[in-house]
């Protein structure tokens, strides 16, 4: 008589998980279909009574790419360049900084940790009057180079810390055993734990991407020229083309055009983005 009550309760279990994932799923799913609806209405309002437009349209899309005033290509080459470089810069760094703390023993590495740590609960936007002095001091306004620095530097404590989780779950015998065949501890670095360390710079590098992506209060605090706007910024100016009111449609259409990117990137590194964060960061 058991056995019954206990499968009875087992189904129940997997029907309430079932229905929490499918309520989760609509959550998140319900905005981004209303949003890809938005940008095929023909009217500038973003608030409808039906989620599938009745008279469904592609003029929002040629619009940006057509109009004078929407410099959207210009706008996402800009992004691509920040987010890719910055976070190439912040691997750079991070990668052999991680390695040192996991693997060597120094003064002060516990308490350089800790205040990795303790500055990951302050938002950068906070220190933005002392970061745009100091890219003034150093002739880096207005430029992306000093946005790909600032993007970089703020990356570095959170990836330190991801790298070095899953530089510790990596045996220390197998750098060894390189080592005793003749290899040096550099060359063990890059030919036995970086090839081994993949999953893990892919999660990283693709966070770090994503961060300067979609960041708005930064890029607009650094930048000033219209050429060297993101997409964020870009989009930004979308809302106030008008006096009195928004073109929901078009600012839809370009919200789905640059979450495009981010998809295909995530649907391709799937396997890396499970594997390293799973191996990683539960460490």
């Amino acid at each position: 008589m058991a056995m019954p009550s206990k499968r009875r309760g087992k189904a129940v279990e997997m029907v309430f998980v079932y229905l929490t994932l499918a309520l989760a799923c609509a959550i998140v799913l319900y905005p981004l279909l209303w949003v890809i609806a938005c940008s095929f209405r023909v009217s500038s309002g973003l608030i409808s009574s039906s989620l599938i437009p009745s008279n469904p349209t592609t003029e929002n899309y040629r619009y940006i790419f057509t109009d004078p005033n929407v410099n959207f290509l210009r706008w996402f080459l800009n992004t691509i360049k920040v987010s890719a470089l910055s976070s190439v810069v912040a691997l750079a760094i991070t990668t052999p900084a991680a390695y040192a703390f996991s693997r060597m023993r120094f003064a002060g590495r516990r308490h350089i940790l800790i205040g990795f740590m303790i500055s990951q609960m302050f938002p950068s936007f906070i220190a933005i009057v002392a970061l745009y002095t100091l890219l003034g001091w150093i002739g880096l306004i207005d430029s992306h180079l000093g946005l790909i620095l600032l993007y970089a530097g703020g990356a570095v404590p959170f990836s330190i810390w991801l790298l070095k989780g899953y530089f510790d779950s990596v045996p220390k015998a197998m750098e060894e055993s390189a080592m005793i065949d003749g290899a040096t501890k550099f060359q063990a670095f890059t030919r036995v734990l970086l090839p081994l360390a993949r999953p893990i710079l892919y999660v990283v590098g693709l966070i770090n991407f994503i961060g300067p992506y979609a960041e708005y209060i930064l890029a607009q605090s650094v930048i000033t020229s219209g050429s060297r706007w993101t997409v964020a910024m870009g989009m930004r100016s979308l809302t106030m083309s008008s006096q009195f009111a928004t073109d929901w449609p078009v600012f839809s259409a370009t919200s789905v055009l640059t979450a495009i990117p981010i998809v295909i990137v995530f649907l391709s590194a799937e396997k890396y983005i499970v594997s390293g964060l799973t191996q990683g960061a539960v460490k």
